[in-house]
């Protein structure tokens, strides 16, 4: 990463940023002169400002219409061939729209809290027309309404006679066919009305009132009208979204780019303010990838010539503080990217560990799943996925509020088809295909069979997991050596590169320390405890101690413990693999079970079950065979090479909106 410093004249700082939009590549930093200098932040000011305060009302209107139209997310195209290229011209022409929309959407609006209220008071009142009309059309007599439950209706009844004296009659119906509630209508004379709604008030019981809009109408009336407007608004309903779906197909591309445009221009006004003036220039400062240093300078020095002072200088990995940090992987690690990218990336000159995830996560949870149907199953959904992403659809998560957008399916995909692999590659490994079910497919004669059974089967089993551990046992500790001395190693290798002595002795102490516990342990454990063992094991232990002084990290003592620990916890791979196998075995075991019962009826009826309770096992537990492999790469791996000690930040270049503006 190269760092930029331009300095020209003021009058040229707007096509300057033009021209860098159009590259795309430079990301600009705010430049914050020290005290005394002659320059200052830039601020805008005059016809400027006010300029800026309507582009970004432009903004905000346009992604107000998208948003109320249901554009959202959705790919419309562009039709800047029909965006006004004047900023009043777009003013008006959204003035226009917006009316429109915002007009039927307060309407829909309107339709839908009346809709509500009708379906909450039509029902009651409908009810209570009867009574409450003749109430109201009496020279003599009031009456009020309210619910009040069965079990409180007596002492209710009671507590408006004594306020009363008796002058109450109470007309009682069921709110609804075996509700526990009851609608009241008391009925009083004209000149008891106040006290009446007093000892209601008394009591805590409100009221039933029509809501304001219909409440000067009368009760007959107003469920008169009720029912007239249920059946008229859903109609006037369906006409406002109508034509709010005619209008969202007449403007979408316009306001799609109108969006880009407006972004476009909002973005070089707030660059404008990351910059410093003086009276008559300005400077900016950036950065730029190395690759591409080249090429800005020279673009820019021949569009503008000696009206720019142009200084490129190359960022020292060793001591560079607050460097924007762009991933520079091969193309099949890039898909996995999207992992890291739930962290800060990592500090720039750092180990990044994006290929490891590649590597290593479809890995890991191939070993876990470990079943060709599976397998087939998650190939079929990465490739919707990537076809679906790469035609512009998003996906909806549904009831979880979630939209992937179509630029992340794509690499989702990929990811997901990768994992595929690994775990149709394991899965002919272990003989799984829905768990046993090719171990006892065709009878007599199934495809798989264990190695101890030969002659059963037309191919033997590699791997029997659900008998044979130790295999799977030493690899998955064996990953875990891998994993947490790499980690160790690689934290030695930075700190050597960046003469960092204490990273570089806490690397080389924590690698020989665990690597001499490896050793030992393993010779142990296979009775083969000799003195060459325990002379490398010594060895491996007094330059642990010694990087323990050189470093200054007296905790190492501990963690190692703690990191031996860690490769330990790597078994976990095994376990959850080997509950899922199980799970898979019993599940079709119970399908061949129920397949026994009736000649025809019982294979069916197994097979559907069958399918039935695997989909529903993997989807309860595939959150846990895909985090399991996470956790093992981000709390186990990245924190033996300091991931989380230094952060770097993201490179975001200033950059174009949707191609040319």
């Amino acid at each position: 990463m190269d760092q930029l410093l331009i300095v020209g004249s003021k009058s040229i700082a707007q096509e300057l940023l033009v021209s860098l939009q159009s590259l795309g590549v430079v990301q600009i930093d705010p430049l914050e002169p020290a005290e005394g200098q002659a320059l200052a932040r830039l601020k805008l000011r005059g016809e400027e400002r006010l300029t800026k305060e309507r582009w970004d009302a432009v903004v905000a209107q346009t992604e107000s219409l998208i948003d109320m139209l249901g554009l959202k997310g959705r790919a419309t195209g562009t039709a800047k061939s029909g965006v006004p290229e004047k900023l009043e011209d777009i003013e008006t022409l959204l003035q226009g729209v917006g009316a429109q929309v915002e007009g039927l959407v307060a309407e829909r609006s309107e339709i839908a809290d009346e809709l509500d209220l009708i379906d909450l008071y039509h029902k009651v009142f409908r009810e209570l027309a009867p009574g409450l009309a003749q109430l109201e059309g009496s020279r003599y007599l009031a009456g009020v309404s309210f619910i009040v439950s069965v079990d409180a209706f007596e002492a209710t009844k009671a507590a408006l006679e004594e306020a009363l004296d008796s002058q109450v009659v109470l007309s009682v119906k069921p709110l609804e066919s075996g509700s526990r509630e009851l609608v009241v209508i008391a009925a009083v004379y004209k000149d008891d009305i106040a006290k009446l709604r007093a000892a209601l008030g008394r009591l805590g019981t409100a009221e039933l009132k029509l809501p304001e809009r219909y409440a000067d109408l009368g009760v007959a009336k107003a469920v008169h009208v009720m029912e007239e407007r249920s059946q008229a608004l859903p109609k006037r309903q369906k006409a406002i979204e109508e034509e709010l779906a005619q209008l969202a197909g007449q403007h979408a591309a316009k306001l799609s780019a109108l969006e880009q445009v407006a972004l476009n221009q909002q973005a070089r006004f707030h660059a404008l303010e990351e910059m410093a003036e003086g009276r008559y220039s300005f400077a900016l400062q950036g950065w730029v990838p190395s690759a591409d240093s080249a090429k800005v300078v020279t673009a820019l020095k021949k569009q503008f010539g000696e009206r720019l002072i142009i200084e490129a200088v190359e960022a020292d990995p060793h001591h560079a503080e607050n460097v924007p940090v762009k991933l520079e992987n091969a193309s099949w690690v890039k898909p996995f990217e999207g992992l890291l990218a739930l962290f800060a990336p990592p500090k720039y000159g750092s180990f990044d560990p994006s290929w490891t995830l590649a590597v290593f996560f479809p890995l890991f949870f191939g070993l876990v799943v470990g079943d060709i149907a599976f397998g087939l199953m998650f190939l079929m959904l990465g490739l919707w996925m990537r076809a679906r992403g790469k035609n512009g659809k998003p996906l909806s998560l549904g009831p979880l509020g979630i939209v992937i957008p179509p630029a992340a399916l794509v690499p989702i995909g990929i990811v997901v088809n990768w994992t595929a692999v690994w775990t149709i590659v394991f899965g002919f490994v272990y003989g799984e295909f829905f768990g046993n079910f090719l171990e006892k497919w065709p009878k007599g004669q199934p495809i798989f069979s264990p190695a101890t059974e030969s002659g059963h089967g037309l191919i033997p089993i590699l791997l029997f997991r659900v008998e044979e551990f130790t295999p799977l046992l030493l690899l998955t500790i064996g990953f875990g050596v891998l994993q947490v001395l790499g980690g160790w190693a690689i934290r030695a290798y930075y700190g050597y590169i960046h003469k960092d002595k204490k990273h570089l002795w806490e690397g080389i102490g924590m690698f020989s320390g665990l690597l001499a516990v490896v050793i030992f342990a393993y010779a142990f454990l296979t009775n083969n405890l000799n003195t060459p063992v325990l002379v490398i094991s010594g060895i491996g232990l007094l330059i642990f101690l010694v990087s323990v002084v050189l470093s200054g990290v007296v905790l190492m003592l501990v963690e190692l413990i703690s990191n031996s620990g860690n490769i330990l916890s790597y078994l976990r791979l095994f376990a959850v693999g080997l509950s899922a196998a199980l799970i898979a075995n019993l599940v079709t075991d119970l399908g061949f079970a129920l397949g026994g019962i009736a000649p025809v009826i019982g294979p069916l009826l197994g097979i559907v079950i069958a399918l039935l309770v695997h989909l529903i096992a993997l989807v309860l537990t595939i959150i846990g065979h895909t985090l399991q492999p996470l956790r093992l790469q981000y709390v186990e791996f990245f924190t033996k090479f300091g991931f989380y000690d230094e952060n770097g930040r993201p490179y975001q270049p200033f950059r174009l909106f949707g191609g040319k503006a």
